[in-house]
């Protein structure tokens, strides 16, 4: 029988970061997943961005979740050896002058001035780029290479023999007397980050999850920035590519890119850019999103040996850093959880 204190199942930006934080406090564990599935993690972009929706606030918890962002991606790149954090400035074209007028106020008051680097009342003149009336120029932004991040690990995860490669089977998991076994291991704790796969799990069913479908497409184009450009649709560079989505679809959850979808992302596209483009490929993926789009962290009301750590959605590259720390302070009994994250408002509901 392997014993192991924890047991994470799913190897997504969660389990990935989850384990991350074990691993640095010496903590004996155990990660579960299958190789080469399908996860929403792999098909993200992996941006993040201190200001959100279509009225341009900070984005929830931005002070706590951005100020040591940087710090922990890079801590990351440096254990496993590949780059993964890419700071890159994100441009929002204004669509009015009222617009443009509205966040010079803003800038006034000082609530955005640490995210915000400049607002610009004219074109920045980049050929191609659709911004007559200037734009916002957002700090603190970026993406991270998921796909690299969680390949990389991975190998870390194996070559420490600490790394399953199977799907997990529920049905071959008995909780009895504090313990969990599962098919020769034991573990104090089994905690869940299985992404959308939680919403056909027994265990967390309950939990009111809004599974949302994204789609990314790849292109080439000439056009010459090196600036993430976000205007209901992103368009960000990548080496001699660019990719651009996504789309928001709560009724067709599967893997396979649309025809719709695509088009969708093109309308949108051509709003803010008016460039030439070569479309390479696409790809769709569906989001573990939730009914108040807060994570679901916490542990089972009935059965306190098994934890959950999902839910993050769009935002899981600024989410999941800050409240693995948390989620682990509290297994240690060191922290509370934040409320807002905390499975029992379900609960409460």
């Amino acid at each position: 029988m392997k014993q192991v204190k924890y047991l994470i199942i799913g190897q997504g930006i969660a389990g990935t970061l989850l384990s991350w934080e074990f691993r640095k406090r010496g903590i004996r564990h155990l990660v579960i997943d299958q190789v080469g599935k399908d996860t929403s993690s792999f098909k993200a972009a992996g941006i993040f961005n201190p200001i959100t929706g279509r009225k341009m606030v900070k984005t929830w918890m931005a002070d706590e979740l951005f100020s040591g962002l940087g710090d922990y991606y890079e801590g990351l790149e440096k254990f496993i050896g590949q780059k993964i954090i890419y700071h890159k400035n994100i441009y929002r074209p204004f669509n009015s002058m009222d617009e443009q007028n509205d966040w010079q106020g803003k800038m006034s008051d000082g609530i955005y001035s640490n995210i915000i680097r400049s607002v610009h009342n004219s074109s920045l003149g980049i050929p191609g780029l659709l911004d007559p009336n200037g734009g916002l120029l957002i700090d603190r932004s970026g993406y991270v290479d998921l796909p690299t991040l969680i390949e990389s690990y991975r190998e870390i995860l194996i070559s420490d023999d600490i790394f399953v490669d199977e799907v997990f089977e529920g049905n071959e998991m008995t909780v009895e007397q504090g313990m969990v076994n599962y098919k020769g291991i034991s573990a104090e704790k089994v905690i869940f980050c299985e992404g959308v796969g939680a919403t056909k799990n027994r265990y967390w069913q309950h939990l009111p999850f809004r599974p949302v479908k994204g789609e990314i497409i790849e292109l080439e184009a000439n056009f010459q920035t090196d600036l993430i450009v976000n205007r209901n649709v992103f368009l960000v560079p990548r080496g001699s590519s660019f990719i651009a989505g996504s789309t928001y679809d709560h009724s067709q959850l599967n893997n396979e890119p649309s025809e719709s979808g695509i088009r969708n992302i093109k309308e949108r596209l051509n709003k803010i850019v008016d460039i030439k483009y070569k479309l390479i490929s696409s790809w769709a993926g569906v989001r573990p999103a939730t009914y108040d789009r807060r994570p679901f962290i916490g542990l089972h009301e009935k059965f306190p040996e098994l934890g959950i750590f999902n839910g993050f959605g769009t935002k899981g590259v600024s989410l999941v850093p800050y409240f693995a720390i948390e989620f682990v302070n509290f297994l240690l009994g060191n922290q509370r959880l934040t409320p807002e994250v905390d499975i029992d408002r379900v609960l409460r509901k």
